[in-house]
């Protein structure tokens, strides 16, 4: 599959052709303000490469993607048909029927910063300016020197960008958020003299809230695809994730490279060693049980060979929250998947790498989009779970062994306890299927027999003492 791609040219974002922290910044800035986004007129000043604009235009009434460069301009429109990409100077455009301007990382690159504020002001909706903190970019440089990024013209500090948005915005309501410099650069409200970036929010409305997630993952010598599920989840999501890795019998390398990851995340990743391979669920249960003492909104259990795609989770928990608010008492929600049994399996076209599947996901996320299926049963290579649930059916039987037929006894006592189960039909999750079991060569056929209804399994409703 050949897709249209922008060089790289160290500064503007360009999807899997930049480096990895380049995308996670841009990225968590344009998923923060998702529910902004929803029948909205958008314009994105200084458009650039037109991924953000493009996935602003899955939930807008319309986006308008405003660049200088032609090159942009013309590669957007090509790349990215459902926006309509304009050559323009963001400094003289006329944002007054926008409801949003969103501007990330344009005005430290404007030779009169003063003006694009200026023009700002015909949009009379919501705004939201993103810059580079210099303490972090330039540090010991003043605000007269020239930036190290030979592509910025100037740069701020927290206050000094504060003290300009005012000046400009005085008369409207301003609210200012901080993106962290660790790993995967969130935003939280308030001026943070140590953020690596500044953003300023101009207009009414409450501040997007997003979820705290505790997710449980049991793997055994795979660290490589663990290593690159949690940091995939991470820099997709928007809120707070933690994760609980239960290291299954896992040899001493593995025990290694994921004890470097934890040293890395030490806020996000915490490791629970067992020297015996206790099975998927009894690994989960134990990672589930560490999470439990975080008192976070929801909770889940996800495979270590997987590849979310780029809304996966946020889909999820939207479906999650609009069930909710609908009084459907949701217990367990599932994404849908390349490789899965049932009703979440769906094909999203031919793909034969990851940037491919992206492009793919794309476009059945657009079709796709908040949308969730009522099902019976939904498959445990990525659960999103409600505490309320969870406390009422406890986590994995252990009866089950190493695995096979784990979640359908979980499914079964959720709806036993008055839960209902759904499929995320915007979420998509690249599964790579049975890494483990194959890995360990462990005779599937087998331990489904042994597994079977009727063998044993199912024959008993357990409760929440399993997490204990």
């Amino acid at each position: 599959m050949s897709l249209p791609q922008l060089p790289w040219t160290g500064e503007r974002m360009v999807p899997h052709a930049s480096d990895l922290a380049t995308e996670l910044y841009h990225w968590q800035r344009y998923l923060f303000f998702r529910p902004w986004y929803e029948h909205a007129k958008v314009v994105d000043a200084a458009s650039g490469e037109g991924y953000g604009s493009n996935y602003a235009s899955v939930f807008a009434q319309s986006v308008v993607g405003v660049d200088l460069c032609a090159q942009s301009v013309a590669h957007g429109s090509e790349r990215y048909p459902e926006v309509k990409f304009v050559r323009g100077d963001v400094c003289e455009f006329d944002y007054s029927s926008a409801d949003l301007v969103i501007s990330f990382e344009t005005i430290e690159h404007l030779p009169d910063p003063e003006a694009f504020l200026g023009a700002l002001r015909s949009c009379s909706g919501r705004i939201v300016i993103s810059t580079p903190n210099r303490k972090t970019h330039s540090p010991g440089n003043e605000i007269s020197d020239k930036p190290l990024n030979q592509f910025h013209t100037v740069e701020w500090t927290p206050l000094e960008f504060a003290e300009l948005i005012q000046k400009h915005f005085g008369d409207r309501s301003v609210r200012f958020l901080s993106q962290q410099m660790e790993w995967p650069g969130r935003i939280v409200e308030g001026l943070d003299d140590d953020a690596m970036y500044c953003i300023a929010v101009i207009g009414d409305g409450e501040l997007p809230v997003w979820p705290t997630i505790g997710l449980a993952m049991p793997t055994v010598d795979n660290p490589g695809m663990a290593n690159d599920t949690i940091l995939n989840l991470s820099r997709f999501y928007p809120g707070q994730l933690k994760f609980a890795v239960t290291l299954n019998g896992s040899n001493e390398s593995t025990k290694q490279k994921l004890r470097d990851l934890s040293k890395a995340m030490p806020s996000m990743v915490q490791l629970i060693e067992s020297e015996t391979n206790l099975g998927y669920g009894q690994g989960a249960n134990r990672a589930l049980h560490v999470l439990l003492n975080e008192n976070l909104d929801f909770y889940g259990v996800i495979n270590d060979d997987v590849v979310p795609a780029v809304d996966c989770l946020n889909e999820m928990v939207n479906a999650m929250l609009q069930l909710r608010s609908q009084g459907l008492n949701p217990g367990m929600i599932g994404p849908v998947s390349n490789n899965v049994n049932g009703l979440q399996q769906v094909d999203i076209g031919a793909f034969n790498d990851i940037r491919s599947m992206h492009f793919r996901a794309e476009t059945w996320h657009r079709q796709h989009h908040n949308s969730a299926d009522q099902a019976i049963q939904v498959r445990g290579l990525f659960l999103l779970m409600t505490p309320e649930c969870l406390d009422a059916i406890g986590g994995f039987d252990p009866i089950f062994g190493i695995g096979n037929f784990e979640d359908d006894d979980l499914n079964l006592r959720c709806r036993l306890a008055g839960y209902s189960l759904w499929i995320a039909r915007g979420a998509f999750l690249f599964h790579h299927g049975s890494k483990t079991f194959t890995d360990l060569k462990v005779d599937y056929s087998a331990n489904i027999q042994r597994n079977l209804p009727g063998s044993g399994a199912f024959s008993r409703v357990t409760n929440g003492s399993l997490l204990t």
